[in-house]
């Protein structure tokens, strides 16, 4: 924090008086790396939902991995900006434009926004030097068992199977997309409360 305040030429008191500590610092930094890429999303105005979806979650997650280690720090935005929330309305307008009512579409939102949010960390994690640690603890795990024991997962792990690569994200959005058109094609039949 001295190494900061000294930098911008501020007491460090002042400095303690608008960040709390390292990790208040941190939670800065990282928003404002988000906040400096989220704000050149374009989703088109025209676009169908699920591509509006696809874009919006894709756009959360560049911009989340984006700011490298610093998105352990990144929590809820403490500055609501223009650039910040205009990619959530368009995605809202889509849905709604797509017959999803307000709720599911709220809903949808947030899914999407925990999903890319969640696998932002994960992909960093997993970019990391040996990468990601749970998969080293999943292997010493799968070497400490016998041959026989959890074929099903020694087939996987040994297909070169990537938890936290593109076709695991685009599959993770697909199911919230699929999700969302079976709830649509149970109220045009009726079939929904």
């Amino acid at each position: 924090m001295q190494g900061v305040a000294d930098t911008l030429g501020v007491d460090r008191k002042a400095l303690h008086h608008y960040v709390h500590g390292r990790e208040g610092l941190m939670e800065l930094l990282a928003e404002d790396v988000f906040l400096t890429r989220i704000a050149a999303l374009e989703i088109p105005p025209d676009a169908p939902w699920p591509d509006a979806c696809r874009t919006f979650a894709e756009g959360m997650r560049q911009s989340l991995v984006a700011s490298g280690a610093l998105v352990e720090h990144f929590r809820t935005l403490s500055r609501a900006t223009l650039g910040a929330v205009r990619p959530a309305e368009v995605v809202l307008e889509r849905l709604l434009a797509g017959g999803v009512d307000e709720v599911t579409a709220g809903r949808t939102l947030l899914l999407l926004t925990t999903i890319a949010t969640g696998f932002a960390r994960e992909e960093v994690a997993a970019a990391g030097a040996g990468g990601h640690p749970q998969v080293a603890q999943f292997r010493g795990m799968l070497r400490e068992t016998g041959a026989t024991e959890l074929s099903v997962l020694r087939r996987l792990d040994g297909s070169g199977f990537d938890a936290y690569g593109d076709a695991q994200f685009a599959f993770d959005v697909d199911a919230v997309i699929a999700a969302v058109e079976a709830r649509l094609a149970e109220v045009e039949t009726g079939v929904a409360d």
